[in-house]
């Protein structure tokens, strides 16, 4: 590089002068971004199809709010049927075990295995024997 280029000349040059000036021409001649509430007043006047037009839900305000619902507390885990935690265990753990052995303890002798594969099965069995067979014809199934 020569010295003479480090240094800035004392001269214009057209062609940027030129570059810049256009750039301010676009930055002026930009349209802005509407505000809020332009944007709203915009999708009003869009969508409103007349004097009686149909407002939609979110634009509804309740006059009278009804009293706030409060679940029911929830019983306690250890709480429920003993052989229904049982069956659980075992139609979950059952598989799980034999899982975990074949993974790590391949040298398992075969009745660990066998009797995880059969309490797997009684725990799901257990668990289908106490679905309900039959319907209540009063209830509809839905639940809150």
């Amino acid at each position: 590089m020569n010295p003479e280029d480090a240094q800035p000349s004392g001269r214009k040059d057209p062609q940027w002068d030129e570059l810049v000036e256009n750039f301010r021409k676009l930055d002026s001649n930009t349209p802005r971004e509407p505000s809020a509430a332009e944007r709203a007043a915009q999708l009003e006047k869009l969508f409103n199809t007349g004097p009686g037009a149909v407002r939609g839900p979110r634009d509804y305000v309740a006059e009278d709010t009804p009293e706030e619902f409060v679940p029911q507390e929830p019983a306690a885990l250890g709480s429920g049927d003993p052989m229904l935690n049982l069956a659980w265990v075992g139609a979950a753990g059952g598989p799980l075990g034999l899982l975990l052995c074949v993974l790590f303890f391949r040298s398992a002798p075969g009745f660990i295995y066998f009797g995880l594969a059969i309490v797997a099965l009684l725990g799901i069995v257990y668990l289908l024997k106490r679905l309900p067979t039959e319907r209540d014809p009063g209830d509809d199934g839905a639940q809150v």
